[in-house]
């Protein structure tokens, strides 16, 4: 349901399958360079591998998969088998944030230099519902990750209950995400080598409607339009939300699009140049685990402009 009471849930239609030579793929993004080059990296939690290609200007081209191993660079904690990384991003630089469940932490791998560059334990202080979840070995925690200006993460914490969390340096202060606010194409994510230590700065609640939209808090992505974009593994759906202002509160859903039956979990959410959704599925093969989705949602604003202009242009022969 939108703000206006009526149904915002859209129908999403497969356009194209891919094989991920991943299993159980649990996490995908775009890694966007300041020339307009786009990657797609996608990760997995049975074992410490990374995928990726090269994104084409169009949807239909040939895919050809990279693939290598992240488990013995130097410097990472990640282990071999069953290393839990639940999501990934990555900045301009080139380099890779890899979220971890359990135990709660990230790390920043290079992939060009074959090391980690920084590993950080996320925490949650104090004693209140979500401090407590947190904290709980069996408990929720984060599934869903994007950079921040700053030296910020924005993650999502899946579920009992589900959030938004916005981490940063102890003696920091609580950025929020406005519409265009999350770290710029091509930009480097500030951050020094070595070991550090990331607590809460702020917590957002969902609202009434987007937790009766959106069931768990499965991925985050930055769409084209600028806009935080959530995807819901138990309800299927795809979320659009709206600014999460400094110092937390509640997040508001905008609009919402239903990805229908799909044969696996939807566990990753990245997007086209053109806007269209790309959704990574958990399934027992690598085998039909990506799917290429229908029509764009998030679109710019410009680009609708220039094709509404051309649709209304008086046609010559």
């Amino acid at each position: 349901m939108g703000r206006n009471g009526k149904s915002d849930k859209n129908e999403l239609h497969v356009r194209r399958l891919v094989d991920v030579p991943l299993r159980e793929l649990s996490g995908i993004c775009l890694r966007r360079s300041r020339n307009g080059r786009m990657s797609l990296i996608a990760v997995g939690d049975r074992i410490a591998k990374i995928a990726w290609f090269s994104l084409s200007r169009s949807d239909g081209a040939r895919i050809d998969w990279h693939t290598k191993s992240i488990a013995k660079l130097s410097g990472s904690e990640l282990p071999k088998h069953d290393p839990q990384i639940e999501a990934v991003c990555a900045d301009g630089g080139g380099r890779v944030l890899l979220l971890q469940e359990t135990p709660a932490r990230v790390e920043l791998i290079d992939l060009k230099a074959l090391e980690a560059v920084a590993s950080i334990d996320l925490v949650v202080e104090g004693r209140d519902e979500i401090a407590r979840a947190w904290s709980d070995p069996n408990g929720s925690r984060g599934e869903g990750v994007v950079l921040l200006p700053g030296g910020h993460l924005l993650v999502a914490k899946e579920k009992k209950p589900a959030a938004l969390i916005e981490f940063g340096p102890p003696d920091s202060s609580s950025r929020g995400l406005a519409r265009g606010g999350a770290l710029p194409d091509g930009a480097r994510w500030p951050i020094r080598k070595g070991r550090h230590r990331f607590v809460a700065l702020a917590i957002w609640r969902p609202d009434k409607t987007l937790a009766r939209t959106c069931a768990d808090f499965s991925d985050l992505e930055i769409g084209p339009d600028g806009r935080l974009y959530l995807l819901s593994d138990k309800s299927s759906t795809i979320a659009r939300l709206d600014d999460l202002p400094a110092g937390g509160g509640t997040t508001a859903l905008i609009d919402a699009w239903h990805l229908g039956d799909l044969d696996g979990k939807p566990e990753g959410l990245a997007f086209t140049r053109q806007g269209r959704p790309i959704v990574g599925l958990d399934t027992r093969k690598a085998r039909r685990n990506l799917v290429l989705l229908e029509p764009a949602v998030a679109e710019l604003r410009h680009r609708r402009v220039k094709r509404k202009l051309r649709s209304t242009m008086p046609q010559t022969s």
